[in-house]
């Protein structure tokens, strides 16, 4: 049997190859961002992704499991949340690049402390309230409001941020016993729908020039994958152990955009990427402190078993 630091090992070694997938995979989407729309984009990727999804759904708690879920409502909820950062994420990937897009976007569990007060009730302390201005400084730095004219797609982040940390909350609510693939299929199946749609509105719907399927099928395999490594470290591992090496993606957005884009990021965005990342990691590690001393209390008490 594994101790606990074999599977925080093994854990920390899942998250480094999941999120470095995601960022494999979103290469391909600003590859395919110069040519296409977001919503084409996501649907074509999604076109791709459901059946990989399908094809490991034995893996995943199974597609019947899956379709009798008790919180279809809340995923479909989720699924809007999840096509607003696609979107936002996806023009900002063109117009900003991958490592500001990075930077911006890792406001949110900035975001999602602050909902948590009134969506899950629970108290914030001190120590978190500093690590959430300290975030939100380093957003400032990189936008540097009245100092330089604001980007559209940068302010679309910041937007995808909140949405993407009130699908943190979604996830929460719905709660660690839902089947995994839940969280893949009714949001895949929705972007297709809506992605779909609203390209038929448009006079849109025909398939992608064979020369670029390729950004659409890598996609859909790198995140899959990534989605499978993370979820699986995050399920062996603490939390506290895993949640920092997210910030991998904004070290491959750097390295991407300078290989594979010839694009080199500012000094501003240097600095208020630094702010946001350091402040992040602060956070989950004051409250990995604060569960070690909580859980020492309930012990020391002899009050383990309640």
């Amino acid at each position: 049997m594994k101790t606990v630091a074999q599977k925080n090992v093994q854990g920390m070694a899942l998250a480094a190859l999941g999120f470095s997938l995601y960022s494999i995979g979103d290469v391909f989407v600003k590859l395919a961002s110069s040519d296409y729309q977001p919503y084409q984009i996501g649907f074509y990727i999604n076109l791709f992704f459901l059946p990989l999804v399908l094809a490991f759904s034995s893996k995943t708690g199974g597609l019947m499991n899956a379709l009798r879920t008790k919180h279809l409502k809340l995923h479909l909820l989720r699924a809007a949340c999840g096509l607003t950062t696609f979107t936002m994420m996806t023009n900002g990937f063109h117009k900003l690049g991958m490592a500001t897009s990075y930077t911006l976007i890792f406001a949110a569990p900035f975001i999602a402390t602050i909902m948590s007060i009134f969506v899950m009730g629970e108290k914030i302390r001190i120590y978190r309230w500093c690590a959430i201005a300290a975030g939100f400084t380093g957003v400032l730095v990189v936008l540097r409001p009245g100092f330089i004219p604001m980007e559209p797609a940068a302010i679309g982040i910041v937007f995808a941020a909140f949405a993407y940390a009130a699908s943190t909350m979604i996830i929460r609510k719905i709660g660690e016993h839902e089947p995994l693939l839940c969280f893949s299929l009714f949001g895949s199946m929705a972007h297709l729908t809506l992605f779909g749609g609203y390209m038929v509105y448009k006079g849109q719907m025909h398939l992608p020039a064979m020369d670029h399927a390729w950004y659409f099928a890598g996609t859909a395999f790198f995140h899959v994958f990534a989605n499978f490594a993370v979820s699986r470290a995050f399920a062996s591992a603490e939390t506290s152990v895993i949640a920092p090496f997210h910030y991998v993606q904004l070290i491959w957005g750097i390295f991407f955009g300078y290989v594979v884009f010839n694009h080199i990021i500012d000094i501003w965005t240097a600095i208020g990427g630094v702010i946001i990342v350091g402040s992040g990691i602060y956070m989950i590690h004051r409250e990995h402190v604060r569960h070690r001393e909580m859980t020492h209390g309930v012990v020391a008490s002899g009050n383990a078993v309640e």
